[in-house]
């Protein structure tokens, strides 16, 4: 099915007409239109052109669909829902730019996780933006912020997460909010919960708020100690009920070290009685305060076994479980587990028979998305390609967000995956895993290096280890 799906799409005529329609100024606008209509059967309030054109697209759409299994009324259905369509529009601005390539890069970055101040209330041990107590005067204005919205939109994003900091801190975060949905596309918050009220909640599922994600780093006594506060795991889980109970799609998040490796189990335990729908296992990342705590880290070996654990447990439970290491979807189609992680925003649970069915989609998706699916935005407006790494490419004040995206060359090393070092290159899971190229980073200063985080890197984790030891007994 996969080389079905990739000699279609890779056809030359194929990537010919796809790349004709979203040329021009307003291409991306023009596809999204048709799409649109197509959702909801108005086609004939296109113009000629458009109506020919879509004639083209839906065919296109519908050889894939038909090679996948996937029925013209779901997809119908997504296409009424604006980030389905613009993502869907930016999949096939890609395939004409690049073609069908393993793994795939979109046209525009599907997601934009938007670091929207500075400003947080807590004092993470582990912060990957070293967020402080109030707001960084060169952070964009309201105004400005308002304007980013509508470049992003009219670029062809999908999605805007907004977080922080503590994005909520923000007296303009409602505004903002707002704008991104009326905008049609999806708004994600990413919160430490403590500020998440009901009201506030409700006012996000008014607002057509699609996800909402609150860290919980462990039990009472663990949580307090990695967000520096008395009373804050309290309050978070009061901030996970009033997302729950607003009806919003919640996700409990937990930055995973050896100090609370042995909570993990209880932290699902807790997400699962609340009734989120999402546990997520953040790999622990040397960013920001994050650097200060680097001996804090998992080995390989631990990572693997918490890997496997959470595999485990995303078979046997209610929710969904899932990780943001790139290595859980080499763990899940290791034959092990009837569950298949195709990146870390998804996985397929307990239906074996799907599993296997779209397992294949992997291989187009490849892992983590940094810098081929979605990108970072600081508060001052610095473009950078993961929250995680911190690597400013350019400003949003000054760029055009695609442009960058497009032509610069730190992605365009970022996605050379053949180029990356330690075992990462010469591994079999290469296209659906490639290591967290924030690890890399963090550690090496090298966006190619190796993941030391992954059983198969084992090696340059011991060299990293003697390193920490090292430093840690002979300070600069």
């Amino acid at each position: 099915m996969a080389s079905l799906v990739e000699t279609w799409l890779g056809n030359p005529a194929t990537r010919k007409v796809l790349s004709k329609v979203v040329a021009g100024s307003d291409g991306m606008q023009r596809m999204e239109r048709i799409l649109k209509s197509y959702g909801w059967d108005t086609e004939d309030d296109l113009g000629l052109k458009d109506r020919i054109v879509g004639k083209t697209v839906r065919s296109i759409i519908g050889q894939v669909a038909n090679k996948t299994g996937i029925t013209e009324d779901d997809i119908k259905s997504n296409m009424k829902v604006g980030y389905w369509r613009k993502g869907l529009v930016s999949t096939l601005a890609g395939i004409g730019l690049w073609g069908p390539q393993k793994p795939f890069t979109s046209y525009a970055p599907f997601l934009v996780v938007w670091n929207s101040t500075n400003a947080c209330n807590l004092h993470c041990r582990h912060c990957y933006q070293s967020a402080i107590s109030r707001p960084t005067p060169d952070e964009l204005n309201t105004a400005e912020r308002v304007k980013v919205v509508d470049r992003l939109a009219d670029e062809g994003v999908a999605y805007i997460s907004l977080s922080g900091g503590e994005p909520l801190m923000r007296n303009d975060f409602f505004e903002v909010a707002a704008r991104i949905c009326q905008r049609d596309m999806g708004l994600a918050l990413a919160t430490n919960g403590t500020m998440l009220t009901a009201a506030r909640a409700k006012r996000l599922a008014d607002l057509g708020c699609s996800f909402v994600q609150i860290s919980l780093d462990g039990t009472r006594q663990t949580h307090d100690n990695f967000r520096g506060l008395d009373g804050a795991f309290d309050k978070t889980l009061e901030g996970i009920k009033n997302a729950v109970d607003a009806g919003l799609n919640t996700e409990v998040a937990m930055t995973v070290t050896s100090q609370n490796l042995d909570e993990v189990s209880e932290v699902i335990d807790i997400t699962e009685s609340l009734g989120a729908g999402t546990f997520m296992h953040y790999n622990f990342i040397p960013a920001g305060r994050g650097k200060e705590i680097m001996n804090k880290d998992l080995s390989p070996q631990q990572r693997e076994s918490l890997l496997e654990e959470l595999a485990t447990e995303g078979e046997r439970r209610n929710i969904n479980v899932l990780s943001t290491a790139p290595q859980f979807s080499r763990v899940c189609m290791g034959g092990r587990h009837s569950i298949s992680s195709l990146t870390h925003f998804d996985s397929i649970g307990q239906n074996k028979q799907l599993a296997d069915k779209v397992e294949f989609l992997a291989e187009f998706v490849g892992g983590c998305g940094a810098g081929r699916l979605y990108c970072g935005l600081q508060p001052n407006g610095d473009i950078i390609p993961c929250v995680f790494l911190p690597k400013t490419l350019a400003n949003i004040r000054y760029n055009n967000l695609v442009d960058v995206w497009q032509n610069s060359d730190f992605l365009a090393k970022m996605r050379q995956r053949n180029s990356f070092k330690g075992q990462c290159s010469e591994c079999a899971y290469l296209k659906v895993c490639g290591g967290c190229r924030a690890r890399a980073f963090g550690y090496f200063n090298d966006v190619q290096g190796p993941d030391p985080g992954c059983i198969r890197n084992a090696a340059s984790w011991d060299e990293l280890e003697k390193k920490i030891e090292h430093d840690s007994v002979h300070p600069l």
